[in-house]
């Protein structure tokens, strides 16, 4: 049976997000062979979406190209420390720089996101819930102002969707999450650089060892 897209628009990254999911997940396995023609026919779409959609994992370093399509290369520890670690370099600049900006700048994009978070805080909603932990997050480099810093993240913001979408459906209570990033909005709306920064740190670290250990988990289903 096909997997159907059936809206017309932005195929390509719709298609790239699924391809993206099942990668992440290791649904699809590193060494994998995709094929344009295969993926058109499977998704019931045009070469066109699937050629944009394959050229979006290789910018992610998901896949390389290979003849008639791309060889699977997957998702890596050391890409996972690579991608937090230039998170943390840009995030904790927008922290800086939302605060240097002053109060009103710095918490009405994040308080539309939490509700939705709180809203959505079991492993049942695990997706729903990180759109809204991403838009928090989207939040802080909005209140910046710098729109070069927004770009950077909006560039790697796919794959952490994909990566948050794992590690939250493995938690029964994602409430905690919700306080954090609480905890985190008031320490940026409060202007304590001092205090965000803390908190953002051990946000993202935490989050690193959560996808390396489902990683993990991940490496071991797939072999077994």
């Amino acid at each position: 049976m096909s997997d159907s897209l059936v809206r017309a628009d932005s195929l390509g990254d719709r298609l790239a997000r699924t391809l993206r999911d099942r990668i992440v997940r290791g649904e699809i396995t590193p060494g994998t062979h995709l094929v344009e023609d295969t993926v058109a026919e499977s998704f019931d779409v045009s070469r066109g979406p699937v050629r944009d959609a394959l050229r979006m994992l290789r910018l992610e370093n998901l896949v390389e190209p290979q003849r008639r399509g791309v060889h699977v290369v997957g998702l890596s520890t050391t890409d996972v420390r690579e991608l937090y670690a230039i998170r943390q370099a840009i995030e904790g600049l927008a922290v800086t720089t939302a605060i240097g900006l002053g109060e009103h700048r710095s918490g009405a994009g994040m308080a539309q996101a939490l509700r939705g978070m709180a809203d959505t805080a079991t492993p049942t909603h695990a997706a729903k819930f990180a759109e809204y932990d991403l838009l928090f997050h989207r939040g802080i480099y909005e209140a910046s102002g710098n729109r070069r810093l927004l770009t950077m993240w909006l560039q790697i913001e796919p794959l952490f969707a994909s990566m948050l979408a794992v590690t939250n459906s493995e938690d029964e209570d994602l409430s905690p999450v919700v306080t954090a990033h609480e905890k985190l909005r008031d320490a940026i709306v409060a202007g304590d650089n001092a205090e965000a920064t803390a908190l953002l740190t051990s946000h993202l670290e935490g989050s690193e060892k959560r996808m390396l250990s489902a990683l993990q988990r991940i490496w071991a289903n797939s072999v077994s």
